[in-house]
Formats: C-alpha cells, structure tokens, sequence
C-alpha cells in the first residue's frame, strides 16, 4: 500500500469511527467523507501556523465580540 493509499485508508477509518452508521457510494465517499477530513486537517494545521505567526509578531488576532478570532497583518 502506498503512503497515499494508507492516508486515504486512515481518513476512511477516522470518518468511520466518528459516524459508525456512514455509508456511501465510492463517489460519495470521495466526495463528502474524504473532504471533510481533509477540511478537519487543514483547520487544524492552519491553526497551529497562524498561532505561531502571531506569536513571532508577524500577524494580530482580534476578537470579536462574538468570540470570533480575526486575523490580519501586524503592520
């Protein structure tokens, strides 16, 4: 099995896990199960990297008063 195969194997079984009664068509899968752990991944790197800008200073964070976190240059 490829690394590529093993990933796609690994975002199948984490659907899976979080949805026991999931079943879908091979399209569907692709469709909706593989990108939505692709979204889930992403938000979470993409967190992990601006945190790390803000602390370097490079970015700000504004919260709104909702709660809601802003992101925008430090200038």
């Amino acid at each position: 099995m490829t690394e590529k195969e093993k990933s796609f194997s690994q975002m199948i079984l984490n659907y899976l896990q979080r949805n026991p009664e999931a079943g879908d068509t091979l399209e569907g899968i692709v469709t909706w199960w593989l990108e939505q752990e692709r979204i889930e991944r992403a938000v979470d790197e993409v967190a992990k990297v601006l945190e790390s800008l803000v602390q370097k200073g490079a970015v700000r964070v504004h919260k709104t008063q909702n709660g809601t976190s802003i992101y925008k240059i430090n200038k």
